[in-house]
């Protein structure tokens, strides 16, 4: 008989789920993989990030950079990690919905700008159309 899926594991299937969504709307893949990971285990070291994301370093700090430039994330304390080093702490500074609201209305133009190419790919069409019917009728 198979199991039901623990509620973990339904939640990580679901954000797995929107990761995938995100990128088809054309998100950066290691964006969408930071921001997703920061809702679902909250505030994190970028080392965390890489491991949770399965991503290397400049991938994790391109993502951090540019959730940071739409004011997206908050840069938490630092703490000392276990070598000594200082690590900072990375979380999101709204709930999920809103931080995605961003990235919805870029690709809300993007679909926008793509319908009114198509609009006027149509006008173009149906002048060639119509400027070629009234050369074959005059020759």
């Amino acid at each position: 008989m198979d199991e039901l899926p623990s509620n973990n594991s339904a939640i990580e299937i679901l954000h797995d789920s929107l990761c995938k969504q995100l990128i088809q709307l054309g998100i950066q893949t290691h964006t969408a993989r930071v921001l997703t990971c920061l809702h679902y285990h909250g505030a994190s070291t970028s080392r965390d990030l890489q491991t949770k994301c399965n991503l290397r370093q400049p991938d994790v700090s391109i993502a951090i950079n540019e959730l940071r430039e739409m004011n997206l994330i908050i840069h938490s304390a630092v703490h000392q990690t276990n070598r000594g080093r200082p690590a900072h702490m990375y979380r999101l500074r709204y709930k999920l919905e809103q931080s995605l609201q961003p990235f919805v209305r870029i690709a809300q133009v993007r679909a926008q700008n793509i319908l009114c190419g198509i609009d006027s790919i149509n006008q173009i069409v149906t002048s060639i159309s119509d400027d070629q019917l009234k050369e074959s009728t005059v020759a």
